[in-house]
């Protein structure tokens, strides 16, 4: 019996990565799952305590965000052959690429543009926990408290976030310019951005990156 249980649970998580890669987010329902699984829709509910119970369990055993070891993968000797501005730069590549690999994270992020679930606010104290490490970190290494990097990083993660949102059913020319646009004016920005000290107070509370 128990071993029936686990299953049937796992074709019902299966159900869920299958609807979210194949149909996305709208897809993602109690009845189409149950259908995807082969299941009866009260399993759902016994296994699981309905959907939300259902999406949390989906999100514990998946790797929805990169940990900082994936974005920062210099030592501090190495850090120190970088510039703020270059080293910001390569750490917002690194999210980028670390983000299309990704494709559930993908849609996760597209449906929490329209609803709040256990598996949108999963991947947002997961966003959270590693921005404000990552946040940390690089003001460890560099030394420059009138560069508000928490904000910076911000602004332009969330450019970063919102084109992977728009072009991630897309594999067109037109997409690729998009992307090499964006990294180029991420690059020239972050130059002006950081070579320059602000002329306004900071805020206290700096907005947390992507």
């Amino acid at each position: 019996m128990q071993k029936s249980r686990i299953n049937t649970e796992q074709k019902i998580l299966r159900a869920v990565k299958t609807l979210l890669l194949k149909k996305g987010f709208p897809s993602v329902g109690i009845n189409a799952i149950a259908r995807e699984a082969g299941c009866d829709k009260v399993l759902i509910y016994r296994y699981f305590s309905g959907l939300d119970g259902l999406l949390q369990r989906f999100a514990d055993e998946h790797d929805l965000w990169w940990n900082i070891d994936e974005i920062i993968q210099e030592n501090m000797d190495e850090i120190t052959q970088f510039s703020l501005p270059q080293f910001l730069d390569l750490l917002l590549k690194r999210h980028i690429r670390a983000i299309q690999k990704r494709p559930l994270t993908q849609e996760i992020m597209a449906w929490e543009m329209s609803a709040t679930n256990a598996l949108t606010r999963t991947l947002s104290r997961l966003r959270t926990e590693q921005g404000k490490l990552l946040v940390k970190k690089v003001r460890h290494h560099f030394n420059q408290p009138n560069i508000d990097v928490g904000g910076i990083l911000g602004i332009f993660g969330a450019a970063i976030n919102y084109l992977i949102i728009r072009t991630r059913h897309s594999h067109s020319e037109h997409s690729t310019e998009e992307w090499w646009r964006l990294e180029q004016s991420i690059s020239s920005l972050l130059t002006c951005q950081t070579s320059t000290e602000p002329q306004v107070k900071r805020a206290k509370f700096s907005p947390v990156p992507f």
